[in-house]
């Protein structure tokens, strides 16, 4: 009999498929789109899957002319933030040089993804946003590749943060929330208009980076995952602060990949 207390429950290392291989009837569709901006201006760029049929997202490769000063925001199937109002350039940052997500969010069919967009320069910009990722035939072999090693899909959540520090400010909340389930943390990527800008990260009342520079975090995870990946609890404090060693005031984002810690449900005798 499976009793349904919570503290019945066990998690679930999470397994990772490495070299998967789409099948051949999988199509290369990978969509981009362009928007100009003037200075100060706002807009959207509106994506969707090819055809209307659903997409998984595994890459955001955005590009700008100054993507420190483009803020953005992504809107999935219409009610889910997965980050919202950081640098576009922490977006690049995080997603150039890795092959992908373990798993893809995934674009329902009919239905899109939203990026938000602010220019926050003094000029005009044209930001450009290219998805990779997988169409409906590579994702449905997926997830059967997961159901035959018996282990669930990963489900990615991403956390961020943003916030404006000036000159000589000292560890500064970037504002980055938790989610309401746990979160294992597998990549890390910093961004800023500024440099020697320092960092520190605390999760509760334990540090897990201490006095960085984003550069060496950025370095750490450039195409390379944790040494050892840490898990953010649901709605525990994660304290991520920046430390401006400039003449001038600096915008300082974050951004991490994670996936939700999966539980199962244990039996009495377990």
């Amino acid at each position: 009999m499976i009793l349904f207390q919570p503290w019945l429950t066990k998690q679930i290392d999470m397994r990772i498929i490495k070299n998967f291989l789409p099948p051949k009837e999988s199509s290369p569709y990978n969509p981009s789109k362009s928007l100009e901006l003037a200075a100060g201006a706002k807009g959207e760029v509106i994506m969707n899957g090819m055809g209307g049929e659903s997409f998984g997202i595994r890459r955001i490769l955005p590009y700008s002319q100054d993507m420190n000063k483009i803020m953005v925001s992504a809107r999935l199937n219409e009610d889910l933030y997965m980050f919202r109002d950081v640098q576009l350039s922490v977006v690049h940052t995080l997603f150039k040089s890795i092959d992908g997500l373990f798993a893809p969010f995934i674009i329902q069919k009919n239905n899109n993804i939203v990026f938000e967009l602010e220019n926050k320069s003094t000029a005009k910009q044209t930001v450009n946003i290219q998805l990779i990722g997988y169409d409906q035939y590579a994702m449905g072999k997926l997830q059967s590749a997961y159901a035959q090693i018996g282990s669930p899909v990963p489900v990615p959540r991403f956390l961020y943060g943003h916030a404006s520090v000036p000159a000589g400010g000292f560890n500064a909340d970037l504002g980055v929330k938790s989610k309401s389930v746990d979160v294992e943390v597998r990549r890390i990527a910093m961004s800023s208009d500024q440099q020697n800008i320092i960092t520190s990260m605390k999760i509760y009342n334990t540090t897990v980076r201490n006095e960085l520079f984003i550069d060496q975090i950025n370095d750490e995870f450039d195409g390379r995952y944790a040494n050892v990946p840490f898990i953010v609890g649901s709605n525990v404090p994660f304290d991520v602060y920046a430390t401006n060693m400039n003449g001038q005031a600096a915008e300082v984002s974050f951004l991490c990949e994670g996936y939700i810690v999966q539980d199962e449900l244990m039996t009495e005798e377990a």
